[in-house]
Formats: structure tokens, sequence, C-alpha cells
């Protein structure tokens, strides 16, 4: 099997839940985003929009509005940024979720090339329910209607390391 530097990165990256007390510089803010814009999209529609967030107390609001649907939120009120990644629905009414989902893989794996760390909270409600934590967390941001919040992406350096296995791939490969 063949190994190169994306590979490998993709190989190493870890979501990771504890962050060190230090910033984040806006160098490396920008380079994650822009690893973001590169993002592929439906007809390169590039749905998306991305808040970047270092204000602690609207953190706050979002690890509360977390707490709700998953257990990993931590790192949430800790990192020194935050990045919420959002699809416009209404210029991609069929793939701004996997618009979305792409741009925070890219900003993953950019911020681990850059020696940071980060870790996925899914916020897309795909019920839209009135009481949902996505509809809590797009109130919080002051999204737009036609926007859906796909994701939160805090990212800092590591306070922890982890590691983790992976299934083989003749488990989960079909071969025709």
């Amino acid at each position: 099997m063949h190994s190169n530097k994306i590979i490998e990165a993709i190989k190493e990256r870890r979501s990771i839940f504890k962050f060190k007390d230090e910033e984040v510089s806006k160098d490396s803010v920008d380079t994650i985003l822009e690893a973001g814009r590169w993002a592929p999209s439906y007809a390169n529609l590039q749905p998306w929009k991305f808040v970047v967030i270092r204000d602690k107390e609207i953190q706050d609001q979002l690890c509360k509005i977390a707490e709700k649907i998953t257990i990993f939120r931590e790192g949430l009120e800790e990192a020194p940024v935050v990045i919420a990644v959002a699809s416009n629905q209404d210029k991609d009414p069929s793939h701004f979720v996997e618009a979305g989902a792409v741009a925070t893989q890219n900003m993953a794996l950019a911020a681990h090339s850059l020696g940071l760390s980060s870790y996925w909270i899914g916020l897309f409600d795909i019920d839209k329910e009135k009481k949902s934590a996505e509809k809590e967390a797009k109130e919080v941001l002051d999204l737009p209607e036609d926007y859906r919040l796909i994701s939160l992406l805090p990212v800092g350096k590591a306070d922890h390391e982890r590691t983790s296995e992976r299934d083989e791939l003749e488990e989960m490969v079909i071969r025709k």
C-alpha cells in the first residue's frame, strides 16, 4: 500500500478534547479556513460560511447547547478558537450537508498539519426540530435562516494524546 504525507496526516489525526491555554494565531486560523474554502462542493457552489469564535461567552453558550447532544464538549469551553461550519441549504439543496462535512474535515486536517488539534461536534438536525441544538446554536451565532449549522470545530494545542485502532480494511471493503 502506498504512503504519502496526506495519507500519514489522515492516519495521525485524532479527535482531541482538551486543549492547552495557548493562543492560536490569526495566520493559523486563516490557513485552516483556507483549507475549508478549498473543499469540494457540488457544481463548485461553495455553499458554506465559517464563523470564527474566540468569545468565551459564546463558547460557553455553545457548550451548554452541545451538552444536549454529546458528552464530548469539554474542549468547547477551553479551546482558543472554535470554527462553526454552516451551509446554505437554498444555494445547494441536495448536497449542503456533504459540503459542510467535507469542509470541516479539510479544516481538521489543516489544523493537524499545523501542529494543532481539533474535534468535530456535529449539530446538524435532519428533522429540524424546534428545540434542536442546531437551532439554538444558530440563534447564538446569528446565522441567517437559509443556513444550516453542520458542525463546530474546536481548535487548539493538544493537552493530551490519543490513539485509536481501525477495523481491518478487508472488513469494510466489498470488491466486485
